[in-house]
């Protein structure tokens, strides 16, 4: 819902910039309900099975604020502010940060656009700069392993202390740069000093081309691993992910297609199956950093489609990726995903969704830990409704 004045009275103390620019107040309720069975492949140990209520399974549910000023000459000063949070008990989401989807801060014209902020890495599908979205029907990815990041090195983040600069397009392309000075202002080490060795930080090079039906693009990024914190000397080598895609609309149907190279990654999945005080759940990906690991290589690949059906869209997605240690080849896992999905507008603001999900890992027993090769695997199964405003 636009509002140029009222948007801000609501909120007080920016009534009276108000006056000189465009602004937008918007948001995003998705709520649902998800049925997860986590089985981790441990003797010993019974698979779980949960379902509950869950926020945020197809799109994080947010509220923001964006606006432009028109500086004459062809020039506009712009910000975007956005806040995460979880509905379903009201908390701030993005480690309890204030607007930790985005926080932007741009300046446009015929020279591009150039940005400083909080905001989506190149290589993921978040906020304004994340180009990925466009290479699968589920985006980033739904729930806990719907979608083609879980066959890809952990990353798909949000980053603070960016600068982001795109070009003005030409014939279609778009080309983009980005660098972070300091990816995670949240840590409070004494030694976690923005700009210096003792932080990760990041930088990549995009490219975004559009013709009719056809969207591809193309992210070459890297981590710039810190490289001592609280005294401790680390020695990990820069990490180095390429990331090719696109989509093609035939009107009648429109697939999608993802492949990711991938060295010196930290983790890879996204999301695993673990074992925590005896029960299954989802961690955050399999880790190869730490002593004597000096991250993963490998490559992801995900084809899928869009179908029209019955009013709305039906969506299918199968995945592969595999991994193993740089310096210990005895460290690996390899996966499969299988998704589908639907989705249904019930009204220009309001959907509904449903998608059901195969995963399934095979993991050496040196990543593992265990006495044995396992193969954790999960089925999830979610609905929920969405609401924009």
């Amino acid at each position: 819902m636009k509002k140029t004045l009222a948007a801000l009275a609501v909120l007080g103390a920016f009534a009276g910039s108000a006056m000189a620019a465009d602004v937008t107040l918007y948001g995003l309720v998705d709520y649902g309900f998800s049925y997860e069975h986590a089985d981790g492949d441990i003797s010993g140990f019974d698979a779980q099975d949960t379902f509950q209520m869950k926020t945020g399974q197809n799109s994080g549910s947010r509220f923001g604020l964006k606006g432009t000023e028109d500086l004459g000459n062809g020039l506009k000063v712009g910000f975007v502010l956005e806040n995460g949070f979880t509905a379903d008990d009201g908390k701030m989401d993005n480690s309890d940060r204030l607007f930790g989807r985005e926080s932007n801060l741009f300046i446009t014209g015929a020279f591009g656009t150039l940005s400083f902020g909080r905001v989506g890495q190149l290589a993921s599908a978040n906020g304004t700069f994340g180009l990925l979205g466009v290479t699968s029907p589920f985006s980033s990815g739904w729930g806990d392993s719907i979608g083609p990041k879980f066959v890809t090195a952990n990353g798909w983040a949000r980053f603070d202390n960016t600068v982001t600069y795109a070009t003005p397009t030409f014939a279609g392309l778009t080309m983009y740069a980005q660098y972070s000075f300091g990816t995670d202002s949240t840590k409070t080490d004494a030694t976690h000093i923005e700009g210096q060795s003792s932080v990760d930080r990041y930088y990549g090079l995009g490219a975004k081309y559009v013709n009719n039906g056809l969207t591809l693009v193309g992210v070459v990024d890297s981590i710039n691993y810190q490289s001592y914190a609280s005294g401790a000397v680390t020695n990990m080598d820069d990490s180095l992910t390429v990331t090719l895609g696109g989509n093609y609309d035939f009107g009648v149907v429109k697939p999608y297609l993802l492949g990711q190279y991938f060295k010196n990654a930290k983790a890879f999945g996204q999301k695993n199956v673990e074992n925590v005080d005896k029960t299954f759940s989802f961690g955050k990906g399999y880790t190869f950093s730490g002593a004597g690991v000096n991250g993963a290589k490998g490559w992801g690949l995900a084809a899928g489609v869009d179908v029209p059906a019955f009013g709305g869209t039906a969506k299918a997605l199968l995945a592969y990726g595999d991994a193993e240690g740089e310096d210990n080849s005895d460290m690996e896992v390899s996966r499969w995903v299988f998704s589908v999905g639907y989705a249904y507008n019930l009204s220009k603001r309001t959907s509904v969704y449903t998608a059901a999900s195969y995963m399934r890992d095979d993991v050496n027993k040196e990543l593992a830990n265990t006495t044995s090769d396992i193969n954790p695997s999960s089925v999830e199964v979610a609905a929920g409704l969405i609401h924009k405003f």
